[in-house]
Protein backbone atom coordinates (compact mmCIF):
# COMPACT_ATOMS: atom_id res chain seq x y z
CA UNK A 1 0.00 0.00 0.00
CA UNK A 2 1.17 3.70 -0.97
CA UNK A 3 -0.01 7.63 -0.66
CA UNK A 4 -0.63 7.97 -3.96
CA UNK A 5 0.72 11.46 -3.51
CA UNK A 6 2.84 11.75 -6.54
CA UNK A 7 4.23 9.67 -9.26
CA UNK A 8 7.78 9.51 -7.58
CA UNK A 9 6.20 8.48 -4.66
CA UNK A 10 3.73 5.46 -6.08
CA UNK A 11 7.09 4.67 -8.49
CA UNK A 12 9.32 4.04 -4.87
CA UNK A 13 6.76 1.96 -3.47
CA UNK A 14 6.18 -0.13 -6.39
CA UNK A 15 9.80 -0.36 -7.35
CA UNK A 16 10.35 -1.70 -3.26
CA UNK A 17 7.09 -4.37 -4.25
CA UNK A 18 9.18 -6.01 -7.46
CA UNK A 19 12.57 -5.68 -5.24
CA UNK A 20 10.26 -7.83 -2.40
CA UNK A 21 9.10 -10.19 -5.26
CA UNK A 22 12.58 -11.23 -6.25
CA UNK A 23 13.30 -12.02 -2.99
CA UNK A 24 12.44 -16.15 -2.53
CA UNK A 25 10.84 -15.70 1.49
CA UNK A 26 8.09 -13.27 0.23
CA UNK A 27 5.17 -13.82 -1.60
CA UNK A 28 4.15 -10.18 -2.99
CA UNK A 29 0.91 -9.19 -4.03
CA UNK A 30 0.66 -5.27 -5.64
CA UNK A 31 -1.82 -3.43 -7.92
CA UNK A 32 0.54 -3.99 -10.62
CA UNK A 33 -0.61 -7.36 -10.59
CA UNK A 34 -3.92 -6.70 -10.00
CA UNK A 35 -4.68 -4.14 -12.36
CA UNK A 36 -3.45 -3.19 -16.19
CA UNK A 37 -1.49 0.06 -16.20
CA UNK A 38 -3.92 2.99 -16.72
CA UNK A 39 -7.07 0.73 -15.71
CA UNK A 40 -10.22 2.38 -14.13
CA UNK A 41 -12.63 0.56 -12.27
CA UNK A 42 -15.90 1.43 -10.78
CA UNK A 43 -15.58 1.69 -6.67
CA UNK A 44 -17.61 -1.78 -6.36
CA UNK A 45 -14.41 -3.44 -8.85
CA UNK A 46 -12.06 -1.81 -6.85
CA UNK A 47 -13.32 -2.70 -3.42
CA UNK A 48 -13.47 -6.44 -4.52
CA UNK A 49 -10.19 -6.72 -5.89
CA UNK A 50 -8.59 -5.04 -2.80
CA UNK A 51 -10.92 -7.28 -0.57
CA UNK A 52 -9.39 -10.20 -2.86
CA UNK A 53 -5.57 -9.30 -2.64
CA UNK A 54 -6.11 -8.83 1.44
CA UNK A 55 -7.92 -12.62 1.25
CA UNK A 56 -4.66 -13.99 -0.66
CA UNK A 57 -2.05 -11.84 2.08
CA UNK A 58 -0.29 -12.49 5.49
CA UNK A 59 0.12 -9.29 6.10
CA UNK A 60 0.29 -5.80 4.25
CA UNK A 61 2.93 -3.02 4.42
CA UNK A 62 1.98 0.64 3.86
CA UNK A 63 4.85 3.21 3.07
CA UNK A 64 4.00 6.80 3.94
CA UNK A 65 6.25 9.08 1.91
CA UNK A 66 7.11 12.24 3.92
CA UNK A 67 4.77 15.15 4.62
CA UNK A 68 3.84 17.11 1.67
CA UNK A 69 5.24 20.76 2.05
CA UNK A 70 2.16 21.56 -0.26
CA UNK A 71 -0.43 20.07 2.64
CA UNK A 72 -1.98 18.18 -0.29
CA UNK A 73 -3.82 15.57 0.72
CA UNK A 74 -3.11 11.90 0.74
CA UNK A 75 -4.82 9.54 -1.32
CA UNK A 76 -8.06 6.88 0.65
CA UNK A 77 -6.65 4.04 -1.40
CA UNK A 78 -3.58 3.25 1.23
CA UNK A 79 -6.17 3.93 4.26
CA UNK A 80 -8.97 2.08 2.67
CA UNK A 81 -7.00 -1.19 2.57
CA UNK A 82 -5.40 -0.59 5.55
CA UNK A 83 -9.42 -1.13 6.86
CA UNK A 84 -9.09 -4.09 5.20
CA UNK A 85 -6.69 -5.63 6.37
CA UNK A 86 -7.80 -4.87 10.15
CA UNK A 87 -11.14 -6.01 9.64
CA UNK A 88 -9.60 -9.08 8.29
CA UNK A 89 -7.23 -9.20 11.66
CA UNK A 90 -3.97 -9.78 9.87
CA UNK A 91 -0.71 -7.65 11.06
CA UNK A 92 0.01 -4.18 9.09
CA UNK A 93 3.13 -2.70 8.90
CA UNK A 94 3.92 0.97 8.03
CA UNK A 95 6.93 2.14 7.31
CA UNK A 96 7.20 5.72 7.72
CA UNK A 97 10.32 7.52 5.49
CA UNK A 98 12.08 10.75 7.38
CA UNK A 99 9.66 13.11 7.94
CA UNK A 100 6.65 11.15 7.45
CA UNK A 101 3.38 11.84 10.04
CA UNK A 102 0.75 9.84 11.20
CA UNK A 103 -2.70 11.62 10.27
CA UNK A 104 -3.98 13.43 13.49
CA UNK A 105 -7.41 12.88 12.72
CA UNK A 106 -6.89 8.88 11.90
CA UNK A 107 -9.61 6.83 13.82
CA UNK A 108 -8.35 5.52 17.05
CA UNK A 109 -9.28 1.94 16.13
CA UNK A 110 -6.57 2.54 13.63
CA UNK A 111 -3.97 4.06 15.95
CA UNK A 112 -4.50 1.66 18.25
CA UNK A 113 -5.15 -1.52 15.80
CA UNK A 114 -2.80 -4.55 18.19
CA UNK A 115 -1.40 -5.90 15.01
CA UNK A 116 -0.09 -2.48 13.86
CA UNK A 117 3.28 -2.20 13.57
CA UNK A 118 4.73 1.58 12.72
CA UNK A 119 8.51 1.92 11.55
CA UNK A 120 10.00 5.52 11.39
CA UNK A 121 12.75 5.21 9.23
CA UNK A 122 16.33 6.82 10.31
CA UNK A 123 18.22 8.83 8.42
CA UNK A 124 20.27 6.41 5.78
CA UNK A 125 17.74 3.35 6.26
CA UNK A 126 16.29 2.01 3.17
CA UNK A 127 12.50 0.42 3.25
CA UNK A 128 14.02 -3.08 3.41
CA UNK A 129 15.66 -1.72 6.77
CA UNK A 130 12.23 -0.96 7.95
CA UNK A 131 10.45 -3.96 6.79
CA UNK A 132 13.00 -5.85 8.61
CA UNK A 133 12.84 -4.17 11.96
CA UNK A 134 9.07 -4.72 11.45
CA UNK A 135 9.37 -8.39 10.96
CA UNK A 136 10.84 -8.33 14.08
CA UNK A 137 7.91 -6.74 16.09
CA UNK A 138 5.63 -9.04 14.33
CA UNK A 139 7.92 -11.85 15.59
CA UNK A 140 7.49 -10.43 18.87
CA UNK A 141 4.25 -10.35 19.35
CA UNK A 142 3.77 -13.94 17.85
CA UNK A 143 2.15 -12.77 14.57
CA UNK A 144 4.44 -14.03 12.29
CA UNK A 145 7.21 -16.87 12.10
CA UNK A 146 10.56 -16.40 11.44
CA UNK A 147 11.94 -18.43 8.39
CA UNK A 148 15.13 -19.39 8.89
Amino acid sequence: MHDNKTQGHTTKAHEFARRLDKKSDFKVLHDQKVWKPGEKTSSTETDNREREMVKKSDLGIRVVPATSKTGSPRNEGAQREVRKFINAGKPVIEIYERGAKDSPNRPIQEKNYKNRVPVRLQEGERLETGLKRGMKELEKKGLVKNKK
